[in-house]
């Protein structure tokens, strides 16, 4: 099961994991200071000042939304949906909770998925190809 990552645990993994920095360093290149920034990181800390999100949130490439834990997108919190080009049908599918769609966007970004899709597509023409030949024999 998918854990949602808290506000500390989220600053902490961006630090750590996409900047590979210490907190000195996240102080000396942000302004912010050390201590402010190691209290944010714990899950006992209180606030973050909205100069704070938005200071960390420019840092990072991140939306602040991402920061406090509203979205799960990082780097595109105002997509609309005419972008995506999905039917009516596939986002009623999405919303509906039937499916995990965290598992749906691992799939997608995952390096094998277009060969997934071709072998599907050849599989479905070939299925198609059998059909159109039953119907001309009869």
């Amino acid at each position: 099961m998918y854990a949602k990552l808290t506000i500390p645990e989220r600053l902490k993994d961006l630090r750590v994991m996409q900047k590979h920095l210490t907190l000195e360093e996240l102080a000396e290149q942000t302004g912010l200071s050390k201590s402010a920034l190691g209290k944010y990181e714990t899950d006992d800390y209180k606030d973050i000042s909205p100069y704070a999100i938005v200071t960390l949130a420019k840092f990072y490439g991140v939306s602040a939304d991402y920061l406090l834990g509203l979205t799960e997108t990082k780097n595109h919190p105002n997509t609309t949906l005419s972008e995506l080009h999905l039917s009516d049908s596939a986002i009623d599918i999405l919303k509906s909770g039937k499916l995990n769609n965290r598992l749906i966007g691992e799939i997608l970004c995952h390096e094998n998925f277009r060969r997934l899709l071709i072998d599907s597509d050849v599989f479905v023409d070939r299925i198609v190809e059998m059909h159109t030949e039953e119907l001309h024999q009869s």
